[in-house]
């Protein structure tokens, strides 16, 4: 299942740290045009040959390809340091919210980078969760190049390396319990993102 979306309403990142959530928000006028958000999700397929044919059947519950990414408008390197785990926010006098640095290399970072986050896709006009697509984990990157000095405001794509689900390894992480959610988050209760807690709450 390959799946472009071309119109949301925001786009969140959030990170638990065990006690509380860290959430840096995309909204509509930090994404690119056209296609926002790419995801591709193809389960595992068995082959049956025999003197009858070959056939295909997906192996339920397996992911042979689980693949997203985000298309993002670049005015600072703020929000893309934060969300590749690389941002130290500038100290001195007069700096402003978005002063700072992406760095890494110096031998101290090598634990940082495997720190990963939820990603949630919010969509257009729905005050629950309808419409909401989570990548449960991920851990983004930027695999192309980047282009700067143009007459126009570099377009970033995140690539955001989704993690399958992994119940020995994430059943008490505090993230969602799937790879990946489509629609409401709880098919009991209606309800909606809070950027301000990171988490979802009743409407």
């Amino acid at each position: 299942m390959a799946l472009n979306i071309t119109q949301v309403r925001r786009v969140y990142f959030r990170k638990y740290d065990g006690s509380a959530w860290t959430v840096v928000t995309f909204d509509v006028d930090d994404l690119g045009q056209d296609t926002v958000a790419s995801i591709n999700i193809a389960p595992r397929k068995r082959t049956r040959s025999s003197q009858a044919g070959t056939t295909e059947s997906p192996i339920a519950g397996t992911l042979d390809n689980f693949t997203a990414s985000i298309t993002f408008l670049m005015d600072t390197f703020k929000k893309l340091g934060l969300v590749l785990n690389r941002w130290t926010a500038s100290t001195y006098q007069d700096a402003d919210a978005n002063a700072g640095q992406i760095s890494g290399g110096d031998g101290t970072d090598f634990c940082t980078g495997d720190e990963y986050w939820s990603c949630i896709i919010q969509g257009v006009c729905e005050d629950g969760s309808a419409t909401d697509i989570e990548i449960c984990r991920c851990q983004p990157s930027v695999d192309d190049d980047l282009e700067f000095g143009s007459s126009e405001t570099m377009t970033t794509t995140l690539n955001l390396n989704p993690i399958i689900y992994n119940a020995s390894l994430h059943s008490s992480d505090g993230y969602t319990q799937k790879s990946y959610n489509f629609g409401d988050y709880d098919t009991a209760e209606k309800k909606h993102f809070n950027a301000l807690t990171g988490q979802y709450a009743t409407v």
